[in-house]
């Protein structure tokens, strides 16, 4: 089985995304203001830091040891955890649990989405970023035979993604354990492997082609 302490430590000792992502206007919108926060997979706190702008407590939640500490530094109250093990908070602790590029790294999602509801306030929000197998990229390199950025193994590069999702797929997984599904958007739509060609603008309007599926589940 992974370690993922070390493969974390190794792999993210920083966040791979900077304040520019075009993730983070919509995923802030969904966050809102003056809210108790739980991100899960938080790394550094490059993400969390912007919720704590907008006002927000922020606790994280992070396999990568060499990335707590900074995140502490950024203002989360970060904590080395395993998202594959119960979470150490009690019921209906927060507002909203964001996930952001986390759940295609998990094993066992059942229980890590069934454990962000639990500690779900009523009423609140669990927002979860993740790439989009279906993305316009990555059925053109399916179409000319090209590998559409799938891993196969964890050498090398490799991200450490065990599971893709489709908008359907994510919904289905969420809906399971009493979510409902309140918005769905995305961020961008690559014409390219680079990214180099892209279009903000249709991401908006035909969000399952877009890079990202982002999705905020009410409890």
């Amino acid at each position: 089985m992974l370690d993922p302490y070390e493969f974390n430590t190794r792999a993210y000792g920083t966040s791979r995304c900077g304040t520019d992502d075009p993730r983070f206007p919509v995923v802030l919108e969904m966050i809102g203001h003056d809210r108790d926060i739980l991100d899960l997979g938080c790394l550094d706190g490059t993400v969390g830091s912007l919720f704590i702008e907008r006002g927000n407590r922020v606790t994280g939640v992070d396999a990568s040891r060499s990335a707590i500490e900074t995140a502490r530094s950024r203002g989360l109250d970060a904590r080395l955890g395993n998202l594959e093990e119960p979470l150490p908070f009690e019921d209906n602790s927060f507002d909203v649990v964001f996930a952001g590029e986390v759940i295609e790294h998990v094993f066992d999602v059942d229980r890590m989405v069934s454990e962000a509801r639990r500690v779900l306030r009523a009423g609140g929000s669990f927002v979860v970023t993740t790439p989009n197998l279906a993305a316009l990229g990555r059925r053109l390199m399916l179409l000319f035979n090209r590998n559409p950025h799938i891993e196969i193994s964890f050498t090398g590069d490799a991200a450490g993604h065990i599971r893709y999702f489709i908008r359907s797929t994510l919904a289905a997984l969420l809906q399971k354990y009493g979510l409902h599904i309140e918005r769905f958007a995305s961020d961008v739509v690559n014409f390219n492997a680079a990214g180099t060609w892209r279009s903000l603008r249709l991401a908006r309007f035909c969000p399952t082609l877009g890079k990202t599926l982002i999705m905020q589940a009410r409890k």
